[in-house]
């Protein structure tokens, strides 16, 4: 039922594993690995079935991933935080902490930002990675 291919995955994800301490997780990195391994055998099939001559299979198989692609563009580009925009911290010693983007450097990686609680007057540097982009809330009408 399975291939022997399929028992050295599951021994290298296992090894990866033990490497940690016992203490510490994976974050991910084994699952996040297997996932793009059975892509790129799917990409490779399809090829495999454009070099063969079988085009119309290749396109069928090729088609969702290259609308998959282009959506996950979008979407990154739609939740890229802005000078602006209201955010919360969800790392770090301000974690759930609120706050408006003031400024950004060029990469679009680093953002100051003017917290809303009256303890940091100041505006603070935040990694991109450390922040959340919150919905923006219709104010109520009077």
């Amino acid at each position: 039922m399975f291939s022997p291919f399929c028992f050295e995955i599951i021994g290298v994800m296992k090894k990866l594993a033990s490497l940690l301490p016992r203490y510490r997780k994976a974050a991910g990195f084994a699952p996040a690995g297997f996932i793009e391994m059975l892509l790129l055998a799917y990409i490779v099939a399809a090829v495999l079935n454009f070099a063969l001559g079988n085009w119309i299979l290749a396109t069928a198989m090729l088609a969702p991933l290259v609308g998959l692609f282009f959506w996950t563009k979008l979407i990154d580009r739609r939740d890229r935080c802005r000078i602006c925009d209201q955010i919360r911290v969800s790392m770090g010693p301000h974690a759930g902490k609120e706050g408006v983007i003031i400024g950004a450097n060029e990469a679009g990686t680093r953002f100051s930002v003017q917290m809303s609680a009256s303890e940091h007057p100041e505006a603070m540097e935040f990694s991109d990675y450390q922040i959340t982009k919150m919905k923006p809330v219709a104010r109520p009408s009077a």
